[in-house]
């Protein structure tokens, strides 16, 4: 886009087109700047696709760096496996077969390239860049999001907060099965026995603890810049945020209602 002068009229331009995919694109996000201009993408094909710009200057050239695929066994252990992001299992409807529903990234900057990705079938998985095996492995499945009895339901939305000083990611997640979660991981210094094969010396990610803020439908999940406020949005026209207390705790401190007017207008017309 450009213009110039205050009013000037700004046109944006198609660069380039990414079209690996095979079935339609669910969610995208830029990575973080000290990556470089890298983006990753999800489809309902069930593949995370990440591709990198070869020239800043030049926008209509990516590199399409990563693409892995695999069945995604809901109830198998996936600590160190490669990505597995094909998202339907046995008890997933096929109108939720949406494959990746959602991703975010981790913008630590003392952290390799990581991503948080949710799919349809409830599962909530970190994958990180491995340097030693030149690869993206399966670093930490999340608690996913099912319902009382085991059944998956889809994932809606995954937050990464960013991190500010603090020594444990926190990461949300909304399904569903009508939970808010947020998920806290903390960082360390991964020994032999605690790291994926190849891995040597990176920061490794540990799993703390899972806390459910809300059981209510929400569709959006979304952190403040400091990741220490949580907003949530769902269908009943009202925001919620979400604040930890000193004891750790998570709050509802604020709820905005929108103006349902309109909508409560349609409603009514459409019912007569």
């Amino acid at each position: 886009a450009g213009g110039t002068g205050e009013g000037a009229s700004s046109r944006w331009v198609n660069k380039a087109t990414l079209s690996d995919a095979r079935r339609a694109v669910t969610t995208v996000e830029f990575a973080p700047r000290h990556l470089g201009l890298r983006l990753a993408s999800g489809s309902a094909d069930g593949v995370v696709r990440i591709y990198e710009a070869l020239d800043t200057m030049n926008l209509s050239h990516w590199k399409l760096e990563a693409e892995v695929e695999d069945n995604d066994d809901y109830s198998n252990e996936m600590g160190g496996q490669r990505i597995s992001m094909v998202g339907a299992v046995d008890n997933v409807s096929s109108n939720e077969n949406l494959g990746v529903s959602s991703l975010s990234w981790c913008n630590g900057r003392f952290e390799p390239a990581t991503l948080v990705v949710g799919l349809s079938s409830g599962r909530v998985s970190i994958y990180r860049y491995d340097d030693g095996q030149r690869s993206w492995l399966e670093t930490i499945r999340l608690p996913g999001h099912a319902t009382a009895n085991g059944i998956p339901r889809g994932v809606t939305d995954v937050a990464w907060a960013p991190n500010v000083g603090r020594s444990y990611h926190l990461i949300a997640t909304c399904g569903k099965d009508n939970m808010l979660k947020v998920h806290r991981v903390k960082r360390s210094r991964g020994s032999k026995g605690d790291t994926a094969e190849g891995s040597g010396s990176q920061p490794s990610l540990v799993y703390e603890r899972t806390e459910i803020l809300d059981q209510s439908q929400a569709w959006r999940c979304q952190w403040n810049v400091t990741g220490t406020v949580l907003a949530s949005s769902g269908d009943g026209g009202m925001v919620k945020l979400w604040k930890s207390d000193f004891q750790g705790r998570w709050k509802c401190v604020s709820e905005i209602v929108g103006d349902t007017t309109g909508v409560a207008a349609a409603t009514a017309f459409n019912n007569q």
